[in-house]
């Protein structure tokens, strides 16, 4: 079994921008995410009766460990802004996603894993997407088939998401081949309102799981719960423990839908604190929203986003709408609209974790905040800047070719709130990199190659079409 001193971490100097990285986190940690899928908050409990697999692993063997070299993780040191010490977290370093969703989705495959080798049932795994999610586990599922860790025979996955999608979609052997794209298939769904997916995704899936829970001997998991994802973001906090300073206060931002990220960053602390580990540096959480989906930021702050940005906002000359003198610091100071859509990932009205994140903050200390488009483009050549210092360079020099923009709503949402004195003077802050690829990172996947898929009726064909297909590559 692989051990920390087999997977060492890598060491560097403030002159490399890089000060310490680990370039196969899961495989490092996994020991801590055994205890980890063992102590998973049960508060968070499974849909209905749906089935779900065991929180086992499978051995940390030569597949296991080659499918989780993808999870590195890197900190980097970015200097002082205004009296504050700024580090990057680095969330994004697997060449197929670029997305701190591979964490959880390899923690998803390797857990389906383990249910086959453990039962001899195979598993298919469904979930609804804003695009991300969907991009990651099918590149989770598809690097399980390549290091021989599963085969379709035993693993697939169906995903949905909303057209609105289609230029974040990543092309890959898994549609490439017809076989791999008849067992994997993506739906996309053309209607109104994007978060819909959801409800006939869950809909398609609830009336499976009541008719037949075993279809054609495969067990179809429904993969969206937040404990699924929670579970492998814990262990940004190790990284944090182990390679950050001790420091009178730590504030970390993100730009979230949910929260996954920050409520696993605390499963961590949970954790660790059980175990007897002392790392009294008190955490404080910023989330950063756009002004399309703010309801975390409302959650936490009590700020109607919505209402106060429609009734108080005014057209200047320059043709943008700006913020009132009086009004909260925590809202854009312009924008170009008053629901104005920054970032196609983040579509989740009242997402299942707020009250779990509105409890986060007030436990800890944070705060809220919501970035506008202008803001981001105006700041963007700085934050670009800036994050060349830690040695990250794929933000490309033309904002216009960035597909990802969560990585830039978090660093613009830490420099606007220091701006605004909501980080207080001293603290030490981290911007957590979650998520950033532009044109040329990735293909766009062709459109050709998705089902369209409306009501739940379609979702449950395409998911039977799934099982039903023969998987052999050609």
């Amino acid at each position: 079994m692989c051990t920390h001193s087999e997977h060492r971490s890598v060491q560097g100097s403030a002159a490399t921008g890089v000060l310490h990285r680990v370039p196969n986190s899961l495989s490092f940690y996994y020991q801590h995410l055994l205890v980890a899928s063992e102590r998973i908050d049960t508060t968070w409990a499974s849909t209905d009766s749906w089935f779900e697999p065991s929180w086992q692993l499978p051995k940390l063997g030569p597949e296991l460990d080659e499918f989780f070299s993808v999870s590195g993780i890197s900190a980097g040191e970015l200097g002082e802004y205004r009296g504050r010490r700024l580090h990057f977290l680095d969330l994004t370093e697997n060449p197929g996603t670029h997305t701190t969703k591979t964490f959880g989705s390899s923690v998803i495959v390797a857990r389906a894993v383990r249910h086959t080798e453990l039962t001899g049932e195979p598993v298919l795994l469904v979930t609804p997407s804003a695009a991300n999610k969907a991009v990651a586990l099918r590149n989770a599922v598809l690097r399980a088939y390549q290091v021989g860790l599963s085969d379709p025979s035993k693993l697939r996955v169906v995903t949905v998401v909303p057209s609105s999608s289609l230029p974040k979609l990543w092309a890959s052997d898994i549609d490439a081949d017809p076989a791999l794209r008849a067992a994997n298939p993506m739906g996309v769904y053309s209607g109104p309102e994007r978060e819909h997916v959801k409800e006939i995704t869950t809909a398609a899936v609830g009336d499976l799981a009541a008719d037949d829970p075993v279809l054609r001997g495969f067990r179809v998991w429904y993969t969206l719960n937040p404990k699924n994802y929670m579970v492998a973001d814990f262990i940004r906090t190790l990284f944090e423990y182990e390679y950050f300073p001790p420091v009178g206060e730590r504030w970390h931002t993100h730009a979230v839908s949910s929260a996954y990220g920050f409520l696993g960053h605390d499963l961590g602390r949970q954790m660790a604190a059980e175990d007897g580990v002392r790392f009294d540096v008190p955490q404080r959480y910023l989330l950063v929203q756009h002004l399309e989906t703010p309801d975390l930021v409302s959650a936490v702050t009590g700020i109607d986003v919505e209402t106060v940005v429609r009734d108080l906002y005014r057209a200047t000359g320059d043709g943008l709408l700006t913020r009132p003198a009086d009004a909260d610091p925590r809202l854009p100071e312009y924008c170009y609209s008053t629901g104005e859509r920054l970032e196609r990932t983040f579509y989740t009205r009242n997402p299942p974790t707020t009250k779990a994140v509105r409890q986060l903050v007030a436990d800890h200390g944070g705060n809220g905040i919501v970035v506008s488009l202008p803001e981001c483009v105006n700041r963007y050549a700085f934050v670009r800047d800036l994050l060349r210092g830690a040695d990250f360079h794929r933000l490309p020099e033309d904002p216009r070719r960035l597909r990802e923009w969560a990585m830039v709503m978090s660093a613009v949402g830490c420099l606007n709130a220091i701006d605004r004195d909501l980080i207080p003077a001293g603290a030490d802050v981290v911007i957590h990199g979650s998520g950033a690829y532009s044109e040329g990172e990735f293909h766009q996947i062709d459109r050709s190659r998705l089902i369209e898929v409306n009501t739940p009726d379609e979702v449950r064909a395409l998911i039977s079409g799934a099982i039903q297909a023969d998987g052999e590559r050609g």
